[in-house]
């Protein structure tokens, strides 16, 4: 074998010796790791047994003291059960949502509850403090600020009394110049009212007076108009009344047809009294005609103590037995019971005659509105012909 053989072959002799040596090595290292990681693994056990002991141990207590100021009192661990049953709708919900078992997170629930509210009842404490202090703060302020309110009250009582006391003499004496006052209106008031009790009855007086005069002017004028309506003389005597039946309203006249009588004239019934005097007693209308007399109704009576009788003088202006009576109308008539031309013709049936324009022959004017200022109504007046309105003549002329 060569040097150089025998050198290779040392070498690989060493490096075998080497690798079975780093091998025994790591062998041995091994198994040193091992034991320490047994002996680690050992030890973290026992560590964590024991600090779960504790743990196990404080929780508990810790968990029953919550629990017993959460309302919810243990004294052994089996009674949590009975705790857990009042929270069994919690635990069923959240025991799936967490690796911890489904009694550790309830009980988990109830710390975490029992912090909360112990962190709300340390804050309320806290602000019941702070109210407290507060509060004594402004008693004290309060206390001084009533002492001195008090002391202004009582200033200003006086003050007000002081002006009461003024406002009452005020009073007093405007009570006493009203009374003073009232009863001198009183007094003046009885006086006015007695004064107008007085006035009243002489006014009374003056008004039954006046009244019962103006009635005796009014019934004297109503004759005079009446009797004006027939011609203030009467001088014309055109029938008499026979055979009345003032009962039955009817009557009989001494004139027929033969004295140009015709049905429908209304005659004025009066009576002439000595001394010339003439008393209106009625009206009557003619409703038959015979050659020498005719039946008359009687349509007004103007006393029922003075009843129309047999011979009564009968008259009517428009109407004459000797002659046609010659009648003209002055003045408008649009708006008169009868228009001119009705008025026209209603005369001529009574066996008048009616003329255009006023002469020396006309017996009798009817003057209709707006007669004044007409030179008709001057000339009758001139002629002094006899005229009356036409609502006292129309009457006469039958419906």
């Amino acid at each position: 074998m060569s040097r150089a053989s025998r050198g290779i072959s040392i070498i690989w002799v060493i490096l075998s010796v080497a690798l079975a040596l780093g091998a025994a090595v790591t062998a041995f290292l091994q198994y040193l790791e091992v034991q320490t990681h047994e002996e680690w693994k050992a030890k973290a056990l026992a560590e964590k047994a024991a600090l779960e002991k504790e743990r196990t141990d404080t929780t508990r207590r810790e968990i029953q003291d919550i629990c017993r100021l959460c309302g919810f009192p243990f004294e052994q661990e089996g009674e949590i059960e009975k705790t857990l049953g009042l929270l069994k709708d919690r635990v069923d919900a959240k025991k799936n949502l967490y690796v911890l078992p489904g009694k550790a997170m309830a009980l988990w629930e109830i710390v975490h509850a029992a912090e909360i509210n112990y962190e709300i009842a340390r804050h309320r404490n806290l602000n019941a403090k702070g109210f407290k202090s507060q509060a004594e703060t402004a008693a004290k302020s309060s206390g001084e600020i009533v002492a001195n309110y008090g002391r202004l009250k009582d200033e200003e009582i006086n003050d007000l009394q002081a002006g009461l006391t003024k406002v009452t003499d005020v009073q007093t004496e405007d009570v006493r110049r009203y009374e003073l006052r009232k009863s001198t209106l009183e007094s003046e008031i009885t006086k006015l009212a007695q004064s107008k009790t007085d006035l009243t009855k002489a006014q009374n007086a003056e008004l039954l007076d006046f009244a019962n005069k103006l009635n005796s002017v009014d019934s004297a004028l109503k004759e005079l108009v009446k009797q004006e309506a027939i011609f203030h003389d009467l001088t014309e005597s055109q029938g008499r009344i026979v055979d009345p039946h003032q009962d039955e309203k009817y009557a009989f006249l001494n004139l027929g047809a033969r004295d140009r009588l015709v049905r429908g004239l209304k005659l004025v019934v009066f009576v002439r009294e000595p001394g010339g005097n003439v008393r209106w007693k009625g009206e009557v209308e003619v409703k038959e005609i015979f050659p020498e007399s005719a039946k008359v109704s009687i349509t007004e009576t103007v006393d029922r103590f003075d009843p129309i009788i047999e011979g009564d003088i009968v008259f009517n202006p428009l109407f004459s037995t000797s002659r046609p009576k010659k009648v003209a109308l002055v003045g408008e008539f649009a708006k008169t019971k009868y228009t001119k031309e009705q008025a026209k013709t209603r005369i001529r049936n009574l066996g008048s005659i009616v003329q255009d324009e006023v002469t020396d022959e006309t017996d009798f004017v009817i003057v209709g509105e707006s007669y004044q200022g007409d030179p008709n109504f001057d000339k009758a007046l001139l002629l002094s012909v006899p005229w009356r309105p036409h609502f006292e003549i129309f009457r006469f002329m039958g419906d």
